[in-house]
């Protein structure tokens, strides 16, 4: 939609339905009302990071996207952990319906904030019209036969979807497996996010003077380095809370270095056609999640082999795609700094 009709209609539009499935949640006293509810929400709102995406990358030219992916992520990745504390208080002082009328108020801010203050970035005119859903389709198939999209592409769904995969799993393995109340295991969470950050940091300080391709090649290869150690780790018998978190972040860290090169170098391939390779990255993403979201919230946490197996897969995968299909056509191309 923001390819055909501009990104500020679409996220208007995503934002409404949001806040019907919210409603509709926090007043359901069934089941099937409950999943319809839920089902809009998160239709609704997944429109807002692909819309974000695209905007950004009609305004920044490439290095200048990574570096603002970098701190709009810096305080996304606070989400996670933040929303289960808050959620774990508004469940204990009065029910689970004010976690949806919590969100709601907040919707509802975005909601005024992006119609008083977001412009629109595609304009459209005679001369320039906008694509026919044919020209979309041809658009979406260009995308997916790019291996250069896909290099990056998985780089970014490993890596995020693992650290999604842990904060999914966190109650099961927190909570189920080690007894900790449900109000404050979240507060294990908050190092995984304190090292996302310091990644993200140092790769905005890198950015001034590497290449986006040998920064996504760091924060990959640190990954990999992250499974060894789990690995390691697990060798020597260690186990426990202090040493899954230790892992995790380390993870995290990694995860921090790669996501503003993988958003830039995905997106700026492609910037006459952001709206749909944006689409395409996240859908990417939260298929991924989904697959390791169930994966870890099937890891018994006794010992660290089931988790640098976890981390094992999924930093391979990365260095995989990277090195074949980002990787290795930068280093033929000697791209010289921009």
């Amino acid at each position: 939609m923001a390819q055909k009709i501009g990104c500020r209609p679409t996220l208007l539009i995503g934002i409404l339905v949001s806040i019907t499935g919210s409603l509709i949640a926090m007043l359901a006293f069934d089941l099937p009302t409950y999943i319809i509810g839920r089902t809009l929400e998160g239709l609704g709102m997944g429109s807002a990071s692909p819309v974000a995406r695209t905007i950004l990358t009609d305004v920044f030219d490439r290095k200048n996207l990574a570096r603002s992916m970098g701190t709009i992520s810096g305080v996304a990745s606070t989400m996670p952990a933040l929303a289960p504390i808050v959620g774990g208080y508004l469940l204990t002082w009065i029910d689970w319906r004010a976690i949806f009328g919590f969100f709601l108020i907040l919707s509802a801010v975005y909601l005024i904030l992006a119609y008083r203050d977001l412009p629109e970035t595609r304009f459209y005119s005679d001369k320039d019209p906008s694509p026919t859903t044919s020209q979309l389709f041809g658009y979406y198939l260009s995308i997916l036969t790019n291996t250069s999209f896909w290099g990056y592409a998985l780089c970014y769904a490993v890596m995020t979807g693992g650290i999604i995969g842990y904060y999914s799993a966190a109650p099961y393995w927190f909570v189920s497996q080690l007894g900790i109340a449900a109000n404050h295991y979240a507060f294990l969470t908050l190092p995984t996010v304190a090292l996302y950050i310091i990644g993200l940091f140092i790769n905005r300080m890198l950015l001034k003077k590497y290449d986006i391709e040998k920064l996504l090649f760091l924060g990959i290869s640190s990954a990999v380095l992250t499974a060894v150690i789990t690995l390691g780790l697990a060798v020597m018998n260690v186990s426990g809370l202090i040493a899954i978190i230790v892992s995790l972040s380390l993870f995290g860290f990694s995860a921090g270095l790669v996501m503003p090169a993988v958003n830039a170098g995905a997106m700026g391939e492609f910037k006459k056609v952001a709206g749909p390779a944006s689409a395409l990255l996240v859908m990417t993403v939260f298929g991924v999640s989904a697959i390791t979201a169930t994966w870890a919230m099937n890891i018994n946490i006794d010992s660290l082999w089931p988790i640098s197996l976890y981390l094992g897969v999924l930093s391979l995968i990365g260095l995989f795609a990277n090195f074949f299909w980002v990787w290795l056509p930068y280093r033929k191309n000697a791209r010289p700094t921009r």
